[in-house]
């Protein structure tokens, strides 16, 4: 529970686990297929047929690279071989061998090459189809630690994108809107594990402004009106958001610290 703060936007504190029944801590999610919920989720994996989360990460980030690097050097590896049957099949000078010659003969020169050579033909096809998937992988969990999320994580922050691009997402500070309320002690409560915070607030409204008078959800980003609301004037503490790059997301710590920290090493501290 003291590993990660709540964010107050896709975390909040206070959810109970309806399969563990436990509190869920912030970051994770249960799995359905595991039967358990996994610390740092990031996605189930049907390869390997286990979830992915904190305590594999890095364990799946070097299969992911490992792999990639095998299958990039085994294509070459195969098409170097091949090419050494083309020469053995190909003498020079023929004129299957000229370089304006059509796609479809192309096609057949290599074909009859592959077959001459099944097994290593068929390797090199196999590891030239799927190199460019596991290259896709490694890219795109690249792309999240540079982020400072995860592949769950990306489809709550996905969401939140929708709704700031409809214009239903506002913004203040936890001081402006808490004032002397004793919530502000629980929202500006240093957690002292990680080292990043932040003073923002979100809320989601169905595209006004909030109104002065409105209650804040102390355990999501929703408006409440209070009983007997009459329409007020525009509460001027609130301005839209106009972009993602405007919402602080706490489990950004820098790419290199994000990457020490995926494989458990020491970060520097970060204030925000």
């Amino acid at each position: 529970m003291e590993r990660y703060p709540y964010d107050k936007v896709i975390f909040h504190p206070g959810h109970h686990c309806g399969s563990c029944h436990l509190l869920k801590p912030a970051r994770s999610k249960h799995c359905k297929f595991c039967k358990a919920c996994v610390a740092r989720h990031d996605h189930h994996c049907v390869w390997l047929t286990n979830c992915v989360g904190l305590n594999n990460y890095h364990y799946f980030l070097s299969l992911i690279l490992s792999l990639s690097v095998m299958l990039i050097y085994g294509s070459l590896l195969g098409y170097a071989l091949l090419c050494q049957t083309y020469e053995k099949l190909l003498p020079p000078g023929s004129p299957w061998r000229s370089p304006g010659q059509s796609w479809t003969a192309f096609i057949n020169v290599w074909t009859v090459i592959i077959t001459t050579d099944l097994r290593i033909g068929a390797i090199t096809l196999l590891m030239a189809m799927t190199a460019p998937l596991a290259v896709a992988f490694l890219v795109y969990h690249t792309y999240l630690i540079w982020a400072g999320m995860t592949t769950n994580e990306s489809a709550k922050w996905s969401d939140w994108k929708e709704d700031v691009a409809d214009g239903m997402v506002f913004r203040s500070n936890k001081a402006e809107i808490y004032g002397t309320s004793p919530l502000l002690g629980e929202y500006q409560s240093v957690h002292t594990s990680w080292p990043v915070s932040s003073e923002q607030v979100l809320v989601f409204t169905d595209g006004e402004a909030p109104r002065e008078g409105c209650i804040l959800s102390p355990d999501s980003n929703d408006i409440r009106l209070p009983q007997n609301f009459q329409a007020v004037a525009i509460d001027r503490r609130w301005e839209p958001v106009r972009s993602m790059k405007e919402v602080d997301n706490i489990y950004d710590l820098g790419f290199w610290n994000n990457l020490r920290h995926v494989f458990n090493f020491p970060t520097r501290r970060k204030v925000s």
